[in-house]
């Protein structure tokens, strides 16, 4: 069987370790301590936090068929919130989701679909890969302290453009693509109460504002009963300010839902912000995945499509289609 680096544990690299793990062996690579990428969820003492994507749509046929046993096994639950839009304090619309368009989360996290399909695949976490040197036999792989991480035949990169740039040899014939594709920033605030707050939705959406969106985390399926709040920075707030010191930061966002809300939020017993530095995309018009089968090279991710949870499934689902045969063709030669 040729052997197949994943560089990223989100939900791109464990759909595409999925789809590849019968026809290659599959090693995944995840710089941080967890999986899932964005699909993240932070705990605190009895405070839980989805701190990245807040839910996700089903659109497509191929997404809704792959979301199917875990649907069937609660392991992913429609979230039926009372969602609201606010403007400068004021309620201007509200209203009730539910089956007609529906909102995904993962059960009892947001992280817990990436735990599901980790399960069985071989990921080494808090393993960055630093750099990816030819040799004889393929692509070596070394860390940061240049220790080696093996070598592959193929080595497919799902972490964001910028990143996958920068780590990607110079003969991928898509670099300059990666180069120019731009995501951009966002805070999350998130804040952990004992005494509850008395809000008439779990979601809003907040124009006019450093804050865009706001939400009752533990309102959602199988959440414990905690209460706890996630605020997401506008993008454009969170790039102006990116390098900015995260106690600022913290600060800043804290007064800005204080008046979003009409109450002091700054005595939650637990609060914290974390930097997504590569959190959205708008729309792309290019690719939804990147393969060059000259150098054995390619790359994938919700970048290429939308920064959403349904893209980076199929950005990397259709990858998978292209890349496989490829991969069968030249194990079926050596």
């Amino acid at each position: 069987m040729k052997r197949v680096a994943i560089i990223g544990a989100g939900l791109s690299g464990l759909v595409l370790a999925h789809r590849l793990k019968s026809c290659a062996r599959v090693a995944l690579f995840e710089k941080s301590g967890g999986v899932g990428g964005r699909m993240a969820t932070r705990h605190a003492g009895s405070f839980h936090f989805d701190h990245g994507a807040q839910y996700f749509f089903v659109k497509t046929v191929e997404f809704r068929e792959f979301l199917q046993p875990f649907l069937g096994s609660n392991a992913v639950s429609r979230w039926d919130a009372d969602f609201a839009e606010l403007d400068q304090g004021a309620t201007v619309s509200q209203r009730r989701w539910d089956e007609t368009f529906p909102h995904y989360v993962a059960v009892p996290g947001m992280n817990h679909l990436a735990k599901c399909l980790a399960a069985n695949l071989d990921v080494c976490l808090q393993t960055p890969v630093a750099k990816i040197e030819a040799n004889a036999r393929g692509w070596k792989l070394l860390s940061e302290t240049n220790e080696p991480l093996g070598t592959y035949d193929w080595v497919v990169s799902t972490v964001p453009p910028a990143q996958a740039a920068r780590l990607l040899p110079s003969c991928f014939s898509h670099v300059d693509s990666l180069s120019k594709t731009k995501m951009v920033g966002c805070y999350a605030l998130m804040l952990g109460m004992r005494k509850p707050l008395k809000t008439p939705w779990q979601a809003a959406l907040v124009r006019q504002a450093d804050i865009s969106w706001v939400s009752v985390n533990h309102s959602k399926p199988g959440r414990t009963e905690d209460y706890s709040l996630v605020a997401h920075a506008t993008n454009r707030w969170s790039e102006a300010h990116i390098e900015e010191a995260i106690e600022d930061v913290k600060d800043h966002l804290t007064r800005e839902l204080s008046q979003i809300l009409g109450c002091n939020v700054s005595t939650a017993e637990y609060r914290m912000v974390h930097r997504w530095r590569y959190a959205n995309i708008e729309r792309q018009n290019g690719p939804s995945m990147y393969l060059d089968e000259g150098s054995s090279l390619a790359a994938c991710g919700d970048w290429c499509i939308q920064g959403r949870v349904e893209a980076a499934f199929t950005s990397a689902n259709r990858l998978s289609v292209e890349l496989k045969p490829l991969i069968q063709t030249i194990s079926q030669m050596s």
